[in-house]
């Protein structure tokens, strides 16, 4: 059988439910500058139980004719679906991007040069500017940059110094290769809770970085890469927010893993387990800090509240660590 021929870019948008997103982020792919048949677009349809797979149809026949592919991931997870993209793309890069992501018209054409122009570059990820469809709360914009995927590193490029440095996934553009080499390592998927539905845990974007630096290969900021982040009003609301922090701390125990020898030898993990937990105590009997009041003012109290749910996730996940 006669294999397809090797493209450019895959474009991979990996979604769950969702039909009343997904269809602005295919049109905005629809406007992109290069118009070469060099990049393709494929979304994977991971266990969705809306119109998602209509709605994706409509929008590939209407704004992308002959470059779009719809596959299934039955497997619950946004790892598991980002594994199906990665094994899925024809191009020799891959660009994820998430179903609340509009791409800038020139992603797709920035993309390409900004890999061409680092052969030791394993991935990159630039400017994630936020989209607010309804006002958002004080607290929601005080913490944006750190929870909410909103990047600014400003206008000159960088390759990230440190193992954990590195771009989210939404905007993150890759090898191919490596991610395949990356999700497709079973210890991987074994030490990463994969967000399942509407599940909050991550983490995953991370480890990636991570096992990219592992690798030999760079990981860069290029501001020309520019996405933007549609953010309701309902993820900027505390509760929601709460939940979320912890979902990131339970990441953090479980990512520290691949970059912390001591991590991985179980009595060791335990007790970075119960220095997190301690922690927690000091902070709740605490309160905010004179550093954290003088930086966030009127909302130093909530985001207290959420540095603190973060420290217990990382606690509460770092408790289960040394017996998984």
């Amino acid at each position: 059988m006669t294999q397809p021929p090797a493209l450019a870019l895959s474009v991979c948008i990996c979604t769950y439910n969702g039909a009343a997103r997904i269809g602005a982020v295919l049109e905005a792919l629809g406007r992109q500058t290069r118009t070469a048949p060099d990049w393709e677009v494929v979304v994977v349809n991971n266990a969705s139980r809306d119109q998602t797979a209509a709605v994706v149809a409509a929008a590939f026949a209407a704004h992308l004719p002959g470059r779009g592919r719809l596959v299934d991931e039955a497997q619950p997870g946004v790892t598991f679906a980002r594994r199906r993209a990665a094994l899925e793309a024809r191009g020799h890069l891959l660009a994820y991007l998430d179903d609340d992501t509009l791409p800038a018209p020139d992603f797709v054409a920035c993309a390409v040069t900004v890999m061409q122009q680092h052969p030791e570059a394993g991935l990159a990820g630039g400017k994630i500017i936020p989209d607010w469809l309804e006002p958002p709360t004080p607290v929601g914009v005080a913490i944006a940059d750190f929870a909410l995927a909103i990047c600014d590193r400003g206008d000159q490029p960088f390759a990230y110094p440190d193992v954990t440095g590195g771009p989210v996934t939404a905007g993150m553009v890759a090898r191919t290769e490596v991610l395949r080499t990356i999700l497709s390592d079973p210890l991987f998927t074994a030490r990463i809770s994969s967000r399942v539905g509407d599940a909050l845990d991550g983490g995953e974007d991370t480890a990636i970085v991570i096992r990219c630096h592992q690798l030999g290969h760079t990981c860069r900021y290029e501001p020309s890469l520019v996405i933007r982040h549609q953010i309701p009003a309902a993820r900027t609301a505390l509760p929601y927010l709460l939940r979320f922090y912890q979902g990131i701390g339970h990441g953090q125990a479980m990512i520290r893993y691949f970059y912390d020898w001591k991590a991985r030898v179980a009595p060791l993990a335990l007790l970075i387990a119960l220095k997190e937990g301690l922690r927690w105590l000091a902070g709740e009997a605490r309160g905010p800090s004179a550093a954290l009041r003088e930086k966030f003012g009127a909302v130093a109290a909530d985001v207290h509240r959420l540095q603190q749910r973060q420290v217990y996730g990382r606690f509460r996940q770092g408790l289960r660590e040394p017996f998984r």
